[in-house]
């Protein structure tokens, strides 16, 4: 009998064993001085400049007015910087961020 664990292309008795889907990546706070958040938007979002923390967004997906403060900033295990929008439930990001209309 074969001791070596299954994989998904393994099948027994003819049936296949079913593919399982790559863990999502585990993201977690990160916890920076405001100097460093402004600087990792400055860098990263190539379609928008950012000047301060309290610039206003406008996140088209779903209608809402934010601020870079609002902006959860995340970091997975390697390190590498993630940007969500602050609005419940919403994946966007820097395309769907839009500067706001505001009629003054």
């Amino acid at each position: 009998m074969n001791s070596l664990p299954l994989t998904p292309n393994d099948s027994v008795s003819g049936a296949e064993v079913p593919k399982t889907e790559p863990a999502p990546k585990a993201l977690h706070p990160l916890f920076t001085t405001d100097g460093r958040k402004l600087r990792l938007l400055q860098t990263h979002d190539r379609l928008k400049q950012w000047w301060t923390l309290d610039e206003l967004r406008f996140c088209a997906k779903f209608q809402h007015v934010f601020s870079g403060r609002d902006i959860r900033f995340m970091e997975d295990k390697f390190q590498v910087v993630h940007f969500r929008c602050p609005t419940y439930d919403c994946d966007g990001g820097f395309e769907e961020w839009q500067y706001p209309r505001l009629h003054l």
